[in-house]
């Protein structure tokens, strides 16, 4: 299972919208921050090690994961 870290401003309406679209799609395990588990460290613990792949944009970030 791959585990991607997601920063966003949360006052942009749009970056909500997707946000909520992820959520909701239920395709995914949503970790947050207010409980850490074991899976939350470690991908924390990476992205400060500099251990990231920086997307481009949407359709980037798309085709990374479908790889």
């Amino acid at each position: 299972m791959a585990t991607i870290t997601l920063q966003y401003d949360a006052r942009r309406k749009e970056a909500k919208e997707l946000n909520t679209m992820i959520e909701s799609s239920g395709l995914f395990l949503i970790l947050k921050d207010e409980t850490p588990n074991e899976t939350t460290v470690h991908a924390i613990k990476e992205a400060k090690e500099g251990k990231t792949y920086k997307a481009r944009n949407f359709q980037d970030m798309v085709k990374y994961l479908n790889a």
